[in-house]
Parts: C-alpha cells; sequence; structure tokens
C-alpha cells in the first residue's frame, strides 16, 4: 500500500466552508448493520470487504501499516476498551482504534477502524463501525491479509480435511488426539506475537499417515469454541497461512 501524506485538515475544512454540513453518512452501498445488538463472538460479526467501505476507510488502512501520521494524533491509535462488549472479549490493550474521516465533517465524526492484536502495523484483525460503535463488520482484503505478512489461505489448496477439523475445534471436539486443544507457544515467531495461552493447535488428519503427521490448525483468541483467528500449516509450523471460517 502507498504511503499517504497527511491530507484531512484542509480537506475538511474547506468542504466544511463550502457546505455547511455536519456529519456524513456512509455511503449506502455499504452494508454494515445499524442499531444491532451483536453477540460478542468472531463468527456472529459480518464481514465487510475494505473495497465496499468509504474510500476514507483505505486511507486510514493505509496510515495504520505505515505507523502514520494520522489525522488526529492524540486519539489515533489509543486503545479501545470495547465497553460495548460488541466485538470477542480479549485482554487488555488488544484493541486499537482510528479515525476514518467523513468528508464535510468539522469534527472526527462516526466513523472509526478498530484493530485487534500486534503488530500495531500489520494486525491480525481488523474491524469497521459506520456508526460509533453501535454495530461492527470485520475488514477482509486488507494487504497480505492482516496478519503480520501472512497471506490468506488459497481455498484450492487447502485439504478436506480441515473443514473437518473446524468443526471439531467449533463442537469442542471429540478429537482424535490428546494434543488437540492444546497452547501453541509460537516459539517459531511465525505469528503475531501475543500472550503465551493465546493460541491453541489441533491435528488435522492426513489420510493413510499413521501418526498425527504435519498438518495442524492454529486458532487464536479467548473461545477456543469460536476463536478471533484461524491459520493452517502443512509444514509442522514452517509456514502458515490465514483460514477464512464461517
Amino acid at each position: 500500500m502507498k504511503i499517504l501524506t497527511p491530507r484531512f485538515g484542509f480537506a475538511v475544512a474547506a468542504a466544511s466552508l463550502a457546505t455547511g454540513a455536519g456529519l456524513a453518512a456512509s455511503p449506502a452501498a455499504h452494508a454494515v448493520p445499524t442499531g444491532t445488538a451483536f453477540v460478542a463472538t468472531a463468527s456472529s460479526i459480518p464481514d465487510c470487504a475494505l473495497s465496499s467501505l468509504p474510500a476514507q476507510a483505505t486511507d486510514t488502512a493505509d496510515l495504520i501499516e505505515a505507523g502514520g501520521p494520522f489525522p488526529y494524533p492524540k486519539n489515533d491509535g489509543v486503545v479501545f476498551d470495547n465497553r460495548e462488549g460488541l466485538l470477542p472479549s480479549e485482554g487488555s490493550g488488544y484493541y486499537h482504534e482510528y479515525t476514518v474521516i467523513t468528508p464535510g465533517a468539522s469534527n472526527r465524526g462516526t466513523r472509526r477502524i478498530i484493530t485487534g492484536g500486534t503488530p500495531l502495523t500489520s494486525p491480525p484483525v481488523w474491524y469497521y463501525t459506520g456508526d460509533h460503535y453501535s454495530s461492527f463488520c470485520k475488514i477482509t482484503g486488507i494487504n497480505g491479509g492482516g496478519s503480520g505478512g501472512i497471506a490468506d489461505c488459497d481455498a484450492s489448496s487447502v485439504p478436506d480435511e480441515v473443514a473437518d477439523t473446524e468443526e471439531l475445534v467449533k463442537d469442542d471436539g471429540p478429537f482424535p488426539y490428546d494434543q488437540d486443544g492444546s497452547v501453541f507457544q509460537n516459539r517459531e515467531g511465525l505469528l503475531p506475537s501475543e500472550s503465551s495461552d493465546y493460541y491453541h493447535l489441533y491435528t488435522v488428519p492426513t489420510p493413510g499417515d499413521s501418526t498425527r503427521g504435519s498438518r495442524r490448525i492454529v486458532t487464536g483468541g479467548t473461545s477456543l469454541t469460536d476463536p478471533s483467528i484461524w491459520y493452517y500449516t502443512a509444514d509442522d509450523f514452517a509456514s502458515f497461512c490465514k483460514l477464512s471460517v464461517n
């Protein structure tokens, strides 16, 4: 993504003087639910492609990946406490918020991007709210999958047994091996750095192999049956891709 130079202040002021407008509404084409009380689980929050959001959301995503400069340096990048409880419950300091500029608004407006996890410039999880935290969608289509540079999995190359393992995780078993569900310590350092018990691993069986083989799913988050993020490795943790799980 290109690094953008700050241009927000003059543009916002000019638009306000020219139109006298207050807050500009998000485009109607963007299907972010409003007034919906979400259950705070990762799977219940709908996806939204970055390309479907207001153009300023892409500007904000660019700034996040570049580490700034942000239009509201005292507010952008601060910890988001999730007081509304509409995002999955995570540890203190997990979420951060950033302003998505509203053209014509004389203030920060109601649009934000909320990121989750580290590193801050390539977080594993991205959310968008167009109505000041009343509802959220999970952003897809961020450069490189938005997971510390870990790409999305190519669906055509993911074996069928991965889907079987996903269902076992959601149902909390029964699992084929005692090791399934144990903490994955990320010793290789290939996944974003998180707390010591954030990740858990599960065997993806290999047909014809009498051992556990080299294929695993690694999940991340506080809920074991509804993780915030899913990764797949086919080579015993030598490499990962990010799974899209409904």
